[in-house]
Formats: structure tokens, sequence, C-alpha cells
């Protein structure tokens, strides 16, 4: 996991031990890691490594860890609801029938536009759509 997250700022484990003193083998151990074990420690030493917060450091770690369409959704609280709920259904449905939505990305709603309530809920709008076909095309 704590390679994926270096590899975006062209570090290494061994580069970010001799910047912020914490040991490889610190790091080596945290790579293997579940999200929600990771240390303050190492959270801090990639801090320092990349020039981000700690907390923008988690929110990175956390968002390459989960679910696309989950973490759209928890990033945009003020969607609709019902929305989301239909969202979460035809998911539900799709795993039941075998298919994967975790190649789903959401790359040209962050590179066209400001990320707006709005263009959020669209963007949600036109997923629902194209789950909906693609439960039809399973059939």
């Amino acid at each position: 996991m704590i390679d994926n997250f270096l590899k975006k700022y062209n570090l290494t484990r061994y580069q970010v031990a001799k910047i912020s003193g914490v040991p490889e083998s610190t790091l080596v151990s945290a790579n293997d890691s579940h999200i929600n074990s990771l240390s303050v420690r190492v959270i801090q030493a990639l801090s320092m490594a990349t020039g981000k917060t700690p907390g923008a450091v988690l929110d990175e770690l956390i968002k390459q860890q989960g679910n696309p369409i989950i973490v759209f959704i928890q990033s945009h609280p003020g969607l609709n609801k019902k929305l989301v709920s239909d969202i979460e259904n035809l998911m539900i449905d799709l795993h039941n029938q075998g298919a994967d939505v975790k190649n789903v990305t959401f790359n040209r709603y962050y590179d066209e536009g400001n990320d707006t309530n709005e263009r959020a809920t669209i963007a949600m709008q036109n997923l629902k759509t194209q789950l909906i076909e693609f439960k039809n095309k399973l059939k």
C-alpha cells in the first residue's frame, strides 16, 4: 500500500527513511499492513517526505484502498439519499451476479471541472444509468 502511494511522488521507502528518520524496516512492515494499523509515526514520515499534511496523506491512502464508487459517495455527503441508495442497491445486485464494479473511475469528473454537489449529483445519475444498463446486459 505504501509503495503504491510513494510511486505517485517518485519516492522509495529508503528515501522516506532518510528524510524522516523512521527506520526503513518500519516502513517495510507498514507496507504490508492494513491502513487501520498504520502508526502516526509512519503517517508523519510519509507526510515529511511528500510535503503533505498527515491528514492529506491519510486521505490519499484511504482513497487508494477503497472502492472508487463508495469513496466518491463518502466524499460527497450532500448527495441525494435515494440516489445513493439506488446506486448501492445496484452495486449489491451486480456483485451478487458476479460482476465487479471496482474499475469505475471518476478521473474525468475531477479533470473537467470544479468539485460541486451539482456536478457530483450529475455524475451519480450518469453512473446509475450505466449500472442499470450493465445489469440489464448481464441478464
